[in-house]
């Protein structure tokens, strides 16, 4: 025990001042369920049908969107097949060049503080 738990021990004692009435816990549950509300009554056929339907058809929905998938992919890698077989490019890439005005060039490096070496930095980490 550290210091000052003794001190409290000393100074409260070591009786418990919490207790439980008794016979509280025995009629606890009776008085929680007398204090809850009426839920109303449902008809139990129409609660049940509706979620055992589409426990159902769930399956069949999973079913049906694989196969949409499938059928979806196959007709994209037959589109690209019949492209690459006919000699189309699936894939192009169109280079294209800026050109920039040396003005423009040398106003943005001295507004940025840029001398050669960080010019030369930049272009070789772009490489």
């Amino acid at each position: 025990m550290s210091n000052e738990e003794k001190y409290l021990q000393s100074k409260m004692g070591s009786k418990n001042p919490f207790s439980v009435p008794e016979g509280y816990f025995d009629t606890l549950a009776e008085q929680v369920m007398q204090r809850l509300p009426e839920q109303p009554k449902v008809a139990p056929s129409s609660q049940r049908n509706r979620p055992a339907i589409v426990r159902m058809l769930r399956p069949l929905l999973y079913a049906a969107a694989c196969l949409f998938i499938g059928i979806f992919g196959i007709a994209i890698y037959q589109q690209l097949d019949k492209q690459t077989a006919e000699g189309v490019p699936v894939i192009s890439h169109v280079g294209s060049t800026t050109e920039y005005n040396d003005a423009y060039i040398e106003e943005a490096t001295d507004y940025a503080m840029f001398d050669n070496q960080d010019i030369y930095a930049t272009l070789l980490a772009d490489m």
